[in-house]
């Protein structure tokens, strides 16, 4: 039988985990562990071990109907002359891919929204070191850190590091939703006494986290413990090629994916292209935004994966899978990961579109030599640049609306299927709902009823969480009622 074996990294979040990626000639897919990796050193969290069940190709279409790649791209040209375009580029491929989408935008005479509309709150001075933070390395020399994510759950790889910083003297306060056992000190405080309680300085490290749909205020409050303190930060990011998407596709007007749906919705925004980027996937709320997708003009997306927004497109033009592209990644810490695939389906497309709207052609050899003057040769493993910007005014942060809040994690910005199906409540919500053992909990909100296992976790009183895509959800928080069943 023959066997196709990629070197490739895990698409699950910003950490950039390396793994062998084997395809055999049935397209049977397997993954293997790839111990010279530097960001995982072999080791793989669930996600990346059940990437096989993560990879469904797309398929070229034109109006519901299957065509060849070549029509799909003369479709998609076709209907985008002229128009007013918004586009969406999370960061779920690669730098090349990802600057050839940004040299279509030049194109058309708009720029690549990357998802993070945080971004464009805060001062530009601030921007690199919310983008590219410190080493992992440096994690395991740090003397104190402070969790403000859950690592178990949103950033599995990030355990071994924490433990080994505890292996060196370190200690650990963790400030979250539930207590963490590899922290040494769990708090629930009011953000106003970070400063004061949490015992952070210059040997110090913060871990958080920056995704679509993170409060500005909560970032810029982070920033303000960094400043404050001394200490360093690491904003950790869903995506596996966030930091480098950010890097390439910068530029004024960005916006947040809240912000594009809104503006499909007030009737601002008409025609969206995406590239592997499926607002149905990223957002809480998924019917609402495929709802909201639907009123649409055009909807044309760029995919290497068979997701939800494909089946309401207007136009799929399908590229290679991730681990198959000709290129490369910029991980959390600013460290570029190649892939070994030569495919470059994709960046053809992409050409051929550029050229049928009046831009110029691109190859993958000249994109990936752009990307190493651009971003690599400045960028990569940098030291850690301290935070240069003067404390910011937070301004109104977003209230919590709800009990039920999302611990986001890889499972879940793509809603695949997850063993751990269940929500976590505290010991006194078993007691006051009488759950009995091995039975169900029923969330209701204004979007329905669910019935959901539960796991009982240390944590303050009233709170439910999940890190499970729950169709009664309507937001990142979620207010819901709870019974037994």
């Amino acid at each position: 039988m023959k066997e196709m074996i990629y070197q490739t990294v895990c698409p699950g979040c910003n950490m950039g985990c390396g793994l062998y990626i084997r395809e055999d000639d049935e397209g049977a897919l397997a993954v293997d562990f790839m111990k010279s990796s530097s960001a995982n050193l072999g080791k793989l969290c669930r996600f990346g071990m059940k990437l096989p069940h993560h990879y469904s190709k797309a398929t070229s279409m034109v109006d519901g109907k299957e065509v060849s790649v070549e029509d799909a791209v003369q479709a998609a040209s076709d209907r985008l002359k002229g128009a007013n375009v918004t586009m969406l580029g999370v960061g779920n491929t690669t730098n090349e891919e990802s600057l050839a989408f940004s040299k279509i935008a030049d194109t058309l005479g708009t720029v690549v929204n990357t998802g993070m509309g945080v971004y464009s709150q805060l001062p530009a001075e601030c921007h690199p070191t919310v983008g590219v933070g410190i080493t992992l390395d440096d994690i395991e020399s740090a003397s104190r850190i402070a969790l403000f994510v859950d690592p178990y759950v949103q950033y599995p790889l990030l355990v071994r590091r924490i433990l080994a910083a505890k292996k060196n003297g370190a200690s650990v306060v963790s400030v979250g939703w539930k207590d963490l056992h590899l922290a040494d000190e769990n708090m629930y405080i009011d953000p106003d006494l970070y400063e004061s309680e949490l015992g952070l300085d210059s040997e110090s490290v913060i871990i958080a986290d920056v995704h679509p749909n993170t409060d500005p205020g909560w970032v810029k409050r982070m920033l303000n413990l960094a400043l404050k303190t001394g200490a360093k930060i690491l904003f950790m990011k869903p995506f596996v090629n966030a930091t480098g998407v950010d890097l390439l596709c910068k530029g004024t007007g960005q916006k947040g994916i809240p912000e594009i749906m809104d503006g499909i919705n007030e009737g601002s925004i008409k025609t969206l292209v995406t590239l592997d980027s499926d607002p149905i996937e990223l957002m809480p709320d998924g019917d609402a935004v495929a709802a909201t997708l639907k009123k649409l003009d055009k909807l044309i997306v760029i995919s290497s994966r068979d997701g939800p927004v494909n089946k309401i497109a207007s136009i799929v033009i399908a590229t290679e899978p991730l681990y198959a592209k000709a290129g490369g990644f910029m991980n959390v810490e600013g460290q570029v990961l190649n892939n070994s695939g030569e495919s470059t389906t994709g960046i053809d497309a992409m050409s051929t579109l550029s050229q049928n709207l009046g831009g110029e052609a691109m190859d993958y050899q000249n994109l990936h030599n752009n990307v190493l003057e651009s971003i690599v040769q400045k960028y990569t493993k940098p030291k850690y640049k301290e935070l240069v910007c003067e404390v910011l005014d937070i301004g109104p942060v977003e209230e919590k609306k709800g009990n039920l809040i999302y611990l986001f994690n890889p499972f879940m910005w793509f809603d695949q299927p997850d063993d751990n199906d269940f929500v976590m409540v505290n010991m006194n919500m078993v007691k006051t709902l009488g759950l009995s053992k091995g039975g169900m909990i029923a969330l209701t909100s204004d979007a329905g009823t669910v019935n959901m296992r539960y796991k009982v976790e240390d944590m303050p009183d009233g709170l439910i969480l999940t890190a499970k895509k729950l169709p009664v959800a309507t937001g990142w928080t979620t207010m819901v009622s709870t019974e037994a069943v």
